[in-house]
C-alpha cells in the first residue's frame, strides 16, 4: 500500500475518533467575551442549546432575569428526542448547579403554588421558545408536558400538572420548570442544567448564564 493511502486513512481513523468523542461540541459557537468551553451556544439574546445525537436541550432565560427577588426562578425548556426509541422524563430529571456547586431540584407544584405568585405571567407574557424553535422543529410532534402548575382558573386552561412525560422519538416538549433561587446574584451567574433519564447513557447538561 502507497505511502499515499496510509495517510489516507490515518485522517479518516482520527476524525472518527474526534467524532465519536465531542458529542454536540461541532455546534458550539464561541459567546462574546466567553470561551467556548464556560458556556453552551446562544441560541437567541436569552436562550441557550446544546445539542446532540440523542437529545437536543435548549433552556430560556427571558422570565428568570424578573424574578431576582423571588424565591424561586422559572426557566422556559424544550426538549426533542433525536435519537432514541422513547425519552422518559420526570420532574426529578432535572437538577440546577450553581456557581459554587449547590444542586437544586425542581420545585414540587405544591411549593409554587404556596410560594410564587408569577406562574400564569412566565407563560403568557414572557415565553419565547416557542417562536426561536418553529423552524427548528418542523418535522417533529409537539407532546404534552406540565411539569409546573397555574393559578387561573380561565376557560380552556389546562390545569392539570404531568409528572411524567413519555416522549418518543422525533418529539419534542415546551416547558416552564422552576428551582429554588440560587445563592447569590442572579443576574451574570453562570448555571448548569441537569438533564437525566433512564433512557439516557449519560446525564446531559446545559452551561449558560442569566442576562
Amino acid at each position: 500500500m502507497s505511502r499515499r493511502v496510509f495517510v489516507a486513512v490515518g485522517l479518516a481513523v482520527g476524525l472518527g475518533v474526534i467524532l465519536i468523542g465531542t458529542w454536540g461540541c461541532a455546534a458550539r459557537q464561541p459567546v462574546t467575551g466567553q470561551d467556548a468551553s464556560d458556556l453552551d451556544r446562544k441560541l437567541s439574546t436569552y436562550a441557550w442549546i446544546e445539542e446532540g445525537d440523542l437529545v437536543t436541550f435548549i433552556v430560556g432565560t427571558r422570565a428568570t432575569r424578573y424574578r431576582e427577588d423571588s424565591a424561586y426562578i422559572p426557566l422556559e425548556i424544550c426538549i426533542s428526542n433525536n435519537g432514541l426509541k422513547r425519552l422518559i422524563l420526570t420532574r426529578e430529571s432535572f437538577v440546577l448547579v450553581d456557581e459554587q456547586g449547590n444542586r437544586y431540584p425542581a420545585a414540587s407544584p405544591r411549593e409554587l403554588m404556596e410560594g410564587y405568585d408569577f406562574l400564569d405571567l412566565d407563560r403568557e407574557r414572557l415565553a419565547e421558545l416557542s417562536a426561536i424553535i418553529y423552524n427548528k422543529f418542523a418535522a417533529y410532534t409537539q407532546y404534552g408536558s406540565k411539569f409546573s402548575p397555574t393559578h387561573s382558573t380561565a376557560p380552556f386552561r389546562e390545569n392539570l400538572v404531568r409528572d411524567m412525560v413519555s416522549l418518543p422519538r422525533f418529539g419534542y416538549i415546551l416547558d416552564f420548570l422552576y428551582f429554588p433561587h440560587p445563592a447569590g446574584q442572579l443576574k451574570g451567574q453562570r448555571l448548569e442544567l441537569f438533564l437525566e433519564s433512564p433512557d439516557l447513557p449519560d446525564p446531559v447538561f446545559l452551561k449558560f448564564v442569566v442576562l
